[in-house]
């Protein structure tokens, strides 16, 4: 679905005014500058993304404190220019997606949070899976509600989670959970134990080159 036609589809709630929202008020145009102006420029850190060897360069806000620590992607990584995604990885954090989403939200949660079933991919060897542009699978003559999750009017960029065991979580029986499936409802009657066994452990604002 292209961003400009989802937009104008359904309400959003506010962004917050303190820059800490995804999306917020980012787009694919938000320039270095503009967030160095907003966190100041000590707090504006051009570096790897990852700690691997071909880690792609971009911005990390607040290397230091994991309260306020988000990883700015780009397009064109060279020039910095054209916002790719904003992730936010640790627990604790005080950024937040729409409707409250969170790093550490239960995978019961966040269903409730969309207001409808969604569709996920889950989950790899490594028990990660993610939501991307599926929050509103079942758009026909029956329902045509966009679930709160999806992208807003005034919303330049896509929502998206990444999905995963809590730290230290028990073992998990693989009956419990898909294994490398691409498209698994959040209400799968097969897997009952979801809601309880994994958690949001991204928030991510994202864009896409296929919407130019």
């Amino acid at each position: 679905m292209a961003l400009s036609a989802c937009a104008t589809a359904h309400g959003a709630e506010p962004a917050p005014g303190d820059g800490f929202h995804l999306p917020g008020d980012y787009s694919e145009q938000s320039t270095v500058a503009e967030f160095q102006a907003r966190f100041g420029t000590e707090n504006v850190q051009v570096a790897p993304l990852s700690d691997t060897d071909d880690a792609p360069r971009g911005l990390v806000l607040f290397p230091g404190d994991p309260s306020r620590r988000a990883y700015v992607a780009f397009h064109d990584e060279d020039a910095l220019t054209g916002v790719a995604s904003i992730t936010v990885r640790d627990r604790g954090s005080r950024w937040r997606g729409k409707q409250n989403v969170h790093v550490g939200m239960s995978f019961a949660d966040l269903r409730r949070a969309n207001g409808k079933p969604f569709y996920f991919y889950g989950f790899d060897a490594t028990l990660q899976g993610f939501v991307q542009d599926a929050w509103s699978p079942s758009l026909d003559a029956d329902d045509d509600t966009l679930g709160a999750l999806d992208v807003g009017p005034g919303e330049e960029m896509y929502f998206a989670v990444e999905l995963g065991p809590p730290p230290a979580a028990a073992p998990i029986q693989a009956s419990w959970y898909p294994r490398d499936e691409m498209s698994v409802s959040s209400d799968d009657a097969r897997f009952p134990r979801l809601g309880a066994l994994f958690e949001v452990t991204a928030i991510r604002a994202f864009t896409s080159l296929d919407d130019e």
